[in-house]
């Protein structure tokens, strides 16, 4: 008996099926398929990165105006740093500039002798400093330093001479420069009628009348500055005196004669 085929030609396996009937269309579609799968896995990709991106972007803004408004409320504690190092500077040169008369001072009281008076002491820290009713003489304008005009009397020229050389040992000194040293006439008057014009010699006309002016060393005053600090202490310049040779016999009444002290400057006696 022969076998016969029931099943449609159309539907045998091998007869085209769906693919030759439709000419390759499902393969089309199922193509499209995929590239519109794989278009919209990039969609959603690119999207949560740019999404990611915006956020950074915006924590960046965040941080930005954060750190701008901080340095604004800052600001003010800039100004006040500038101010006081300015301040501070200021301070710093005044510092510098100072001078220690108090203990200027205390030096000349401690060498003055005994036997001399003073009448006018004017102290300056430089020649620009104009003191009203002070007499600086013209030695004063030789040194821009700090420096005392003293102005008295004493017993003798070997007495001014003594006290050059006293004034020399001052802590500090740099020069001692005797202006002048004037003798008057004894015309045997009375103490009482001399003395009554305010002369500090009492009475006495062959007293010596002197004027002297002792300059300081200005690096005294960085020196106090440097140990106020808390710096090294470096003791200050002290000039030496030498020994004066006093005039043995006091010089007659209105001749002039140089005071013998060492060190003087430009000083003449009369």
């Amino acid at each position: 008996m022969r076998a016969v085929n029931l099943i449609p030609s159309d539907q045998q396996r091998g007869a085209g099926g769906a693919a030759g009937k439709s000419g390759g269309a499902a393969y089309i579609l199922l193509g499209a398929l995929a590239l519109m799968v794989i278009m919209a896995a990039v969609y959603v990709t690119s999207g949560k990165s740019v999404t990611n991106k915006q956020a950074e972007l915006a924590d960046v803004t965040a941080q930005a105006q954060a750190a701008e408004a901080k340095a604004t409320s800052l600001q003010s504690y800039t100004k006040f740093a500038a101010i006081r190092a300015k301040r501070v500077d200021t301070v710093t040169q005044l510092a510098a500039s100072r001078f220690d008369w108090a203990h200027a001072l205390r030096e000349v009281a401690r060498v003055l002798p005994e036997n001399a008076w003073l009448t006018s002491l004017t102290a300056t820290t430089s020649t620009a400093v104009n003191v009203g009713g002070g007499s600086g003489g013209q030695l004063r304008q030789a040194l821009n330093v700090p420096a005392i005009v003293v102005q008295g009397c004493t017993t003798s020229q070997a007495s001014v001479s003594k006290l050059l050389a006293r004034l020399r040992l001052i802590d500090g000194v740099q020069r001692v420069s005797l202006e002048d040293s004037t003798k008057g006439i004894d015309t045997g008057g009375s103490g009482d009628s001399a003395g009554a014009g305010g002369d500090c010699r009492g009475g006495h006309a062959k007293y010596p009348v002197f004027n002297v002016d002792v300059f300081f060393n200005p690096s005294t005053a960085s020196a106090t500055a440097t140990t106020a600090a808390g710096g090294t202490t470096t003791a200050s310049s002290v000039t030496a005196a030498t020994t004066a040779t006093p005039a043995t016999t006091a010089p007659a009444a209105g001749t002039t004669t140089t005071v013998p002290a060492s060190g003087a400057t430009g000083g003449t006696s009369k």
